[in-house]
Formats: C-alpha cells, structure tokens, sequence
C-alpha cells in the first residue's frame, strides 16, 4: 500500500513527530534481539567447504552502506521529512546485517549479529532533536 502525504501550502511536507523516531528505532532493536533470541540459538554452521568464504559475510554491504547514510548523509540532511526517509532506510539496512547474519552467516553468525545491533543502535534518534529546535543563526546564534 502506498500512502501519499500531500504537501502543505508552503511547499514543505509534514514532518514526523519525535515520537515516531523512538518508536521505530526501539522497535527495530527489540525486534532484531527477539529474532535472535529465538532463532539464533543452535549450533553455528560449519563454513561451506566449495563455496565462496566470503558469502557469510554478506552482511557487511548493507551495514556499511547504513554506516555512510548515517554519519555522512544524515548529518547534511535540514528537511525533516528526508531525513525521516533516510533514518528509515538506514536503520532498515543496519538491521538487515544482524538478520543476514542470523540466517546465513555461518560460522560468524554471531558476530554479525552483534555488528547488526550496533548498527541500529547508532541510530539512536537524540540528533533529530536538532531538526525539530534548530538554533538561531547570525550574532549571537544560541538565543
């Protein structure tokens, strides 16, 4: 289902209350700990023996692509709306390295798991506070 959000008179989109970054960021984590708690727990597989070694550790693209949104392209976004649109999408990928890890990283399951926890727990939303209190600009800029 797609949801249009009409724009307001001005141009600008509503943006998301704060609210609704906690929301999504606590429960992304808590969502990512409870797959693990109960699927992850099992003997780690053996490494494939004719395959690429490096396929159980194909977590590590979208971990860092979630890396490089977050402390490259979030910081620049001003528009509350995109920035909603990138902390969705970033978090997303981090949590994506913790499942990918889950179900097929192998013998380094548990490491990227832990990686994939902290990737969404970068993510932590105390910087969107900036978006919605922006400081003053010009002589004394902290008024």
């Amino acid at each position: 289902m797609i949801v249009f959000i009409p724009p307001n008179a001005d141009g600008t989109y509503p943006r998301p209350p704060l609210k609704v970054w906690w929301i999504i960021w606590v429960f992304l984590l808590v969502d990512l700990l409870g797959i693990y708690a109960v699927l992850g727990q099992g003997p780690l597989l053996p490494a494939p023996s004719g395959g690429n070694p490096l396929t159980n550790l194909v977590g590590f693209v979208p971990l860092f692509i979630s890396i490089i949104i977050r402390w490259l392209v979030l910081p620049r976004s001003a528009e509350p709306m995109r920035a909603f649109v990138l902390f969705v999408v970033g978090i997303a990928l981090a949590e994506s390295c913790g499942l990918l890890g889950i179900f097929l990283g192998g013998p380094y399951r548990d490491s990227l798991f832990v990686l994939g926890v902290l990737g969404v727990t970068q993510y932590v939303p105390f910087y969107a506070k900036k978006l919605f209190d922006p400081k003053g600009s010009g002589f004394i800029p902290n008024n």
